[in-house]
């Protein structure tokens, strides 16, 4: 979301980016708290990558 946006009087795209960055802070609390725990303990740019090389 675009700041200039939301102070341009652009209001309507205030509530769903209000959502998106929620989602996005909720992603990144999870993410911490696995790399904290020790559930994630492989390469950023691996797991980035991952999900292309596996096939069915």
């Amino acid at each position: 979301m675009c700041p200039n946006c939301i102070v341009g009087g652009s209001w309507v795209w205030l509530g769903p980016g209000l959502i998106c960055l929620g989602f996005a802070a909720l992603a990144f609390l999870m993410f911490k708290l696995a790399k904290d725990q020790g559930e994630f303990d492989g390469d950023e740019e691996d797991a980035k990558y991952a999900v292309f090389n596996d096939r069915i």
